[in-house]
C-alpha cells in the first residue's frame, strides 16, 4: 500500500520545479489584480479647493503711517515704537540724545549698539536730520522744555551747579571738580573740556554758561616743591617732576621761571600751560 501511494504522488524534480514556478506566476498575477482593484477604490484625490483655501500667515508687523517722518535727534519712545524699534534699543537711542549726543546724518544711527542692518533698512526711509535754528542759537532748549542757562564760576561751582547744566550728570560733575582740584584751579574756560569723559558737543553746549571770576595764585614752586608734589599736577606728572628735581640737584635753584625751558622735555606748549601755576618762590 505504501509503495502504490508513493508512486502515485511521485514527480520528477524538473516537473515539480515547473509546477512551483507556474504556481508563483499565477499567485503574482492574482495579487497584482487584487492590489489594483483595491487602490482604485480607496485612493481619493485631494480636493482642489483645499490648496487655494489655505489660511494665509498673519502679518504681525505694525503698520507705519505713510507720511510718518522722525527727526532722529528728537526721537522719543512713542515714535520709535511706531517704527517697531525694540524697547532696549529705543531707550538707548533716547538716552543718547538726552545726554547731549546728536546725529549729523541718518546713517549715524547705525552706530547705536544693537542696531541691525535689516532694522535700519526698514526704518531709514522714515528718518531725517534737521538742524533747528532755535537749537543752534539756544542749546538749552530741548523738546518742549526750556533750560535756562545760569552763569557759573568754574573755580567755585559745586556739584549741584555743574549738574544744573545741560548734559552734566553727577559723575561728570565729580570728574570736573576732581580735575579742577588737581590743577589748582582753572585759568581758562577751555580747560574744562580737558576733563576725562566730557564730550566736545556737551562742552560747546555749556560753554556760554561758564565764566572765571576767581583769580588763582601759583601752587607749584619749581624750587621747593618735592618730586611727589610736582608729579601730582596733571601738566607735570612723573617724568617732568623727575627732570626738575635732577636740575635742582645739579644746578641749584632756578633763578628765573624761564629757566624751566632749559629742560629738553619742556616744549613751548608745556611751558605755556604750566606758567600760571608755577613760581620760583617758596609757597
Amino acid at each position: 500500500m505504501k509503495n502504490k501511494f508513493s508512486t502515485f504522488f511521485y514527480f520528477p524534480t524538473s516537473l515539480r520545479n515547473g509546477f512551483l514556478a507556474l504556481f508563483l506566476l499565477v499567485w503574482c498575477l492574482l495579487s497584482r489584480q487584487l492590489w489594483a482593484l483595491n487602490f482604485s477604490q480607496t485612493n481619493e484625490k485631494m480636493p482642489v479647493y483645499s490648496v487655494h483655501e489655505m489660511e494665509k500667515p498673519v502679518d504681525l508687523k505694525i503698520e507705519i503711517p505713510k507720511y510718518f517722518k522722525l527727526n532722529i535727534n528728537e526721537a522719543d519712545l512713542q515714535s520709535l515704537v511706531i517704527l517697531s524699534v525694540p524697547d532696549f534699543l529705543a531707550r538707548r537711542w533716547v538716552k543718547y540724545s538726552e545726554n547731549g549726543g546728536s546725529f549729523r546724518r541718518v546713517g549715524d544711527v547705525k552706530k547705536l549698539y544693537g542696531m541691525s542692518e535689516p532694522l535700519y533698512d526698514n526704518i531709514s526711509k522714515y528718518l531725517y536730520v534737521k538742524e533747528a535754528e532755535e537749537k543752534l542759537n539756544n542749546p538749552f532748549i530741548k523738546k518742549s522744555r526750556a533750560f535756562r542757562c545760569k552763569i557759573i564760576d568754574i573755580n567755585e561751582a559745586d556739584s549741584a551747579q555743574w549738574e544744573a547744566l545741560y548734559g552734566i550728570g553727577p559723575y561728570l560733575a565729580k570728574r570736573i571738580i576732581t580735575f579742577r582740584e588737581s590743577l589748582c584751579g582753572f585759568v581758562s574756560v577751555e580747560q574744562v573740556k580737558e576733563t576725562y569723559g566730557l564730550r566736545d558737543s556737551v562742552f560747546q553746549s555749556i560753554k556760554t554758561c561758564l565764566n572765571i571770576e576767581t583769580i588763582l595764585k601759583p601752587c607749584i614752586s619749581i624750587n621747593y616743591t618735592n618730586q611727589d608734589g610736582l608729579s601730582k599736577h596733571p601738566y607735570v606728572r612723573y617724568k617732568l617732576a623727575r627732570a626738575i628735581c635732577l636740575y635742582r640737584e645739579n644746578n641749584g635753584f632756578f633763578q628765573h621761571i624761564e629757566d624751566l625751558k632749559k629742560l629738553p622735555i619742556v616744549s613751548d606748549s608745556i611751558y605755556n600751560k604750566l606758567l600760571p601755576y608755577i613760581t620760583i618762590n617758596n609757597l
